[in-house]
């Protein structure tokens, strides 16, 4: 047996941490009640009968735990054999302001080298709630704990490393150290491109390695504090993620508008039309993008207030015992990284948008303007037009109703002096009005277009 074998986590506890918002953005809240009861009734309903002692319907700690509208908290408690391991474990549920809750615990009794914990995980993977995915999901953490019997640092670093892979399936990319109650404290988690950019939800993983069963049972007082420290964690991250997103999605709306910017001056009435509609959608999406990134600056700055204040509880509590050591720089750095980068992009992307908003307002002006512009003059113009026509149509009607005075000295001539012209060729009396009214029609509009369009022009 190798000494990488040697070391034995005793008596380890995997606690899975969960939190979803109950209500904000997007969140319906009754819709989102109903989807976190449904998942609540078959946490339950998935174990193995060896873990619970009685049907779960029967149970009245079951009808509470289920019971999200008349209590705030609730808990199923359950304990058995699987898969040869004693198993002991409880679901906990808690609502948190605009949060809800998960706690799901588990402990195995006795004693596991590496490989043996590995194995042990696996199967208390399968009692963890992994389908806990209501809409909203803020994100989650592992937390791995036991007391070491043996072993020195290089085993703890494999220990660590094989839990971490049977647990989020893949090696960690980062990682922090400190110490509580004696104990090693080891903080991991992936992200991309960089050390607290983009980080992976679903990978982030702290294992305390007591040195002694003494220290291990009196960190059990801590659980209500590091239950809301992970909440405000994985609410900070998740806040700035969604900003970074959503100002990305932004950006791609407002160089969609570009094309409109540089055609607008070519476009017919109807386009313009058509362009301001497009565009008055896009700035209310934009508008909307812009108070969301508010609400996000908003709920990373309140909630980094409440991380800072559980993170000085922990310690002065941790601090009360006697002959411990205790180092909470990795808890601190956290503190550090949301104030240096989190909270300056937040505000910084803010300050950059509200520029763009305002070229989007002044854009929509702009059009609505030239479409306003655009209808007058094609009023104006089909003004003009019946102005024209109806001089014209004037003129006509009073030379065809005076006809009959002029043809009759027309006609008269005519008998005097008889046309040398005959033949079905010529011109009847009722051609002769139509052609007179016609051209007496033609010279009013010209005359009204000459004398009252043309100087208004």
């Amino acid at each position: 047996m190798t000494s990488i074998e040697m070391i034995n986590l005793v008596s380890p506890t995997l606690d899975l941490f969960v939190y979803h918002l109950r209500e904000g953005l997007g969140i319906e809240t009754r819709d989102n009640l109903e989807n976190y009861q449904y998942v609540l009734e078959k946490l339950p309903q998935q174990l193995p009968g060896s873990l619970s002692s009685t049907p779960v319907t029967e149970d009245r700690e079951y009808a509470q735990f289920l019971d999200v509208k008349n209590h705030e908290t609730g808990q199923f408690k359950f304990a058995g054999e699987f898969e040869d391991e004693k198993i002991g474990g409880s679901y906990n549920r808690f609502a948190l302001d605009d949060t809800y809750g998960l706690l799901c615990q588990l402990s195995v009794d006795g004693k596991f080298d590496i490989k043996d914990l590995a194995s042990c995980l696996e199967k208390l993977l399968i009692l963890a709630p992994d389908d806990f995915l209501l809409p909203g999901k803020i994100g989650q953490t592992w937390m791995l704990s036991g007391w070491l019997e043996s072993g020195g640092r290089n085993e703890v670093h494999h220990l660590a490393e094989s839990a971490y892979k049977s647990l989020i399936d893949r090696g960690w990319q980062y990682q922090e150290k400190g110490q509580f109650l004696g104990a090693t404290v080891l903080e991991f988690w992936r992200a991309s491109p960089q050390r607290w950019e983009k980080i992976e939800p679903d990978s982030h993983l702290v294992m305390i390695l007591y040195p002694n069963q003494k220290a291990m049972t009196q960190a059990a007082e801590f659980y209500e504090y590091w239950k809301l420290l992970f909440c405000y964690r994985n609410k900070i991250i998740w806040a700035y993620t969604q900003s970074r997103e959503m100002k990305e999605k932004t950006l791609v709306e407002f160089d969609s508008m570009g094309p409109s910017i540089e055609n607008i001056y070519n476009l017919e009435w109807s386009q313009l039309q058509s362009t301001l509609q497009k565009n008055a959608i896009t700035l209310s999406d934009f508008v909307k993008t812009i108070n969301a990134l508010e609400v996000y600056q908003h709920t990373l700055d309140i909630n980094l207030l409440h991380y800072e204040k559980y993170v000085m509880l922990i310690e002065k509590k941790a601090g009360s015992f006697f002959q411990v050591s205790n180092d909470f720089k990795f808890l601190q750095e956290f503190s550090d990284i949301v104030k240096a980068k989190y909270q300056k992009q937040l505000e910084k992307d803010y300050a950059n948008l509200r520029p763009c908003l305002e070229v989007q307002e002044n854009l929509i002006a702009t059009i609505a303007g030239m479409v306003s512009i655009s209808h007058a003059q094609e009023a104006r113009q089909f003004q003009q037009f019946a102005t024209v026509a109806g001089v014209g149509f004037g003129t006509a009607v009073v030379v065809a109703c005076s006809s009959s005075s002029w043809m009759a000295q027309v006609n008269h001539a005519a008998a005097i002096e008889p046309s040398p012209w005959t033949g079905p060729e010529s011109l009847t009396p009722i051609a002769i009005v139509l052609s007179a009214s016609a051209l007496a029609g033609i010279l009013g509009g010209f005359f009204a277009w000459l004398f009252f369009i043309k100087p208004n022009r």
